[in-house]
């Protein structure tokens, strides 16, 4: 448990604190999908610290194994299949470690940068993009090894047959020498050491190796949907100050449009229409003037026809 004293991603201090900054700037999402993240590669941690310890084990029942001239003739091969797979086992820790740091990198430059420069800064959450090839390479690396697992343990479980066969014909021969009867061991289910010193470890090695690469597959898709996320509120966002900016003009032109309707007509109804006091003298010296015209007309009329 050497990696960094067993401290995972989900508790250190600047990750937690990239967590934070996201939750108040309304990038819950966002901050599910980093999260996800490290808690992938503390996974990867985890198993490959029980893989360790696996072929650790592996390893002393190897040497603890009853000497016979068959057992010592098989422990080289056994012995180097479990370095092949504990060389391999430390070649994707060191990759693991590797991405540990890359993300503790990455989320402590945002996070500096957030407290600079503002929520902006929060848009480069796509640089965690980055860790993909390396999780890409662990995974290929993974695969290889389960590919290599998965001879070993054919190849093993094969011995272990063999020996088990062999050591029941010997028992039978020692049986017919002494004049006893054969024992038929296809009736018995028999388990030559071979297969709890070296066939358990490796398969539990070959099940942690599977896991790991569902882990990365889940990972790698992870990186990609909070990819997406970042580029989906970087784009929101844009939308919404474009929206804020023709705010301001489109409301002063509404309140001119609006002192226009309101205040215009009464420039020009006074020409057309005429109220209270002024209206009704008016009005009472034109009916003066139309009564008057019409009592001249006969006066007219009546010194012509004189």
């Amino acid at each position: 448990m050497d990696m960094e004293a067993g401290k995972t991603l989900t508790n250190e201090e600047v990750i937690r604190e990239l967590l934070d900054l996201l939750k108040k700037n309304a990038m819950k999402e966002q901050a599910n999908d980093v999260f996800e993240i490290c808690s992938y590669v503390d996974g990867l941690e985890k198993k490959i610290d029980s893989m360790t310890e696996e072929l650790t084990n592996m390893q002393n029942q190897i040497k603890e194994m009853q000497e016979d001239t068959l057992v010592n003739n098989a422990k080289k091969a056994l012995s180097e299949a479990q370095e092949r797979l504990n060389a391999r086992c430390e070649q994707i820790k060191s990759q693991v470690l590797e991405v540990k740091a890359q993300v503790k990198s990455t989320a402590k430059s945002i996070v500096d940068e957030a407290k600079a420069k503002g929520r902006a800064a929060l848009y480069r959450l796509s640089e965690f993009l980055g860790i993909k090839k390396r999780l890409l390479d662990i995974r290929e690396n993974v695969r290889g090894a389960i590919k290599t697992t998965d001879k070993d343990i054919a190849k093993t479980t094969l011995l272990a047959k063999g020996f088990r066969e062999a050591g029941q014909t010997a028992a039978n021969a020692f049986r017919t020498f002494a004049d006893k009867p054969e024992v038929d061991y296809s009736q018995k289910e028999q388990k030559h050491p071979i297969t709890k010193a070296v066939l358990a470890p490796m398969k539990a090695v070959k099940k942690m190796l599977v896991s790991m690469e569902l882990h990365l597959d889940a990972s790698i898709d992870k990186l990609d949907n909070l990819a997406m996320n970042v580029k989906l509120y970087k784009e929101k966002g844009m939308e919404n100050m474009k929206k804020q900016e023709q705010t301001e003009p489109e409301r002063a032109e509404a309140e001119r449009v609006e002192a226009e309707v309101v205040y215009s007509p009464m420039v020009a109804e006074p020409q057309e229409y005429q109220y209270n006091a002024d209206a009704f003298e008016a009005r009472g010296a034109d009916e003066v003037k139309q009564e008057a015209a019409h009592e001249e007309a006969p006066k007219v009329r009546g010194d012509k026809a004189r």
